[in-house]
């Protein structure tokens, strides 16, 4: 796989109001919505991050519903990470900063995947596996 270089081209894709999918073929991935990218105190918070809680409650709760399957990424870093060499220390496992926010805290039909990803370890290539229905995807 090749990584993209410093920058990619983003097509201009109109603004939408709805967007209607079909459930038994969607699903939704939260990522890395964690209390150190999200919350007040957290170490390296998104700004506007907070104010997308309120529309990604309702999209989960109506995936819930319609029976979409819900994935989580989960940012996770162990003491010592030398990615903290280039950003503040975040995300350390088994943290409050690394949780999950709890107003979309995952649920039991959600599959999470904790991920690792340095900055070196990116130059490489990803190296994340996702657990999905008994298969892995990996890329």
């Amino acid at each position: 796989m090749q990584i993209p270089g410093p920058s990619v081209e983003v097509p201009e894709i109109p603004w939408q109001s709805r967007v209607e999918l079909p459930a038994r073929s969607s699903a939704v991935i939260v990522v890395d919505m964690q209390n150190d990218f999200v919350k007040e105190g957290g170490s390296l918070v998104v700004p506007g991050a907070a104010a997308t809680l309120v529309c990604l409650q309702s999209l989960l709760a109506r995936a819930r519903q319609a029976g979409v399957p819900i994935a989580y990424t989960q940012d996770s870093h162990f003491a010592g990470d030398p990615e903290w060499e280039i950003w503040p220390r975040h995300c350390e496992v088994d943290s409050w900063g690394w949780e999950i926010v709890e107003e979309v805290a995952p649920q039991q039909e959600t599959w999470s995947a904790r991920r690792a990803a340095t900055t070196a370890s990116m130059a490489r290539g990803w190296s994340i596996t996702w657990p999905m229905y008994g298969r892995c995807a990996t890329w």
